[in-house]
């Protein structure tokens, strides 16, 4: 898998709100840490098994990440390949407890951790881009940090581009489920230090 991992801070980099809401498309931030079953309310989530899955993972008790919006949709290269598919997705995560979001030392170790273990994937025809990018976080009112996961899944015809992404995106949740638990353990040395 080709990985690209940078930190995205600058004036016109992308930023992030926790809540949001987008009234012309009537969808909005969805708390699945804290109502996991709000899950069947998001449509690309019903289409997509394994969207489902990361989703109900990385909310999970188990994880101490939690996402804070989620899209997937199918781009063909009609310009440069028309014979080329590429199925997206779009995920940004935080984490879940609050004060790690304004520091900037677990946002690099995610950062690190998951752009060495995707760049591990041999898959060519799988793309991500990963951006620590800027987010408001409206309770408790500050401005931290959030993960921005680019994944971009290449085939001959959109059905295959898109189980190549469904298998791209198991393996960005096995990342970030090992990466939750790593951080969770060296996070907890430093507190006790």
């Amino acid at each position: 898998m080709r990985v690209e991992g940078r930190w995205a801070l600058g004036q016109t980099d992308e930023a992030v709100e926790v809540p949001w809401e987008n009234h012309e498309k009537g969808t909005r931030y969805l708390n699945l840490r804290d109502d996991p079953s709000a899950v069947a309310e998001i449509e690309a989530a019903r289409r997509q098994r394994p969207l489902h899955n990361l989703l109900v993972a990385l909310n999970s008790a188990d994880s101490l990440l939690l996402t804070i919006r989620a899209q997937i949709w199918l781009e063909p290269d009609v310009a440069a390949r028309p014979d080329i598919s590429t199925f997206m997705s779009r995920l940004d995560l935080a984490f879940g407890e609050m004060e790690m979001n304004f520091d900037r030392t677990p946002y690099t170790m995610l950062l690190e951790g998951l752009t060495d273990l995707l760049a591990r994937e041999g898959a060519d025809t799988l793309h991500a881009e990963l951006n620590v990018h800027r987010c408001w976080f409206h309770d408790p009112g500050r401005g931290g940090y959030a993960l921005g996961i680019l994944l971009a899944a290449q085939g001959e015809t959109p059905g295959q581009a898109e189980l190549r992404w469904g298998l791209g995106l198991a393996r960005v949740q096995q990342a970030l489920m090992f990466l939750s638990r790593v951080i969770r353990q060296q996070w907890g040395r430093a507190g006790q230090a």
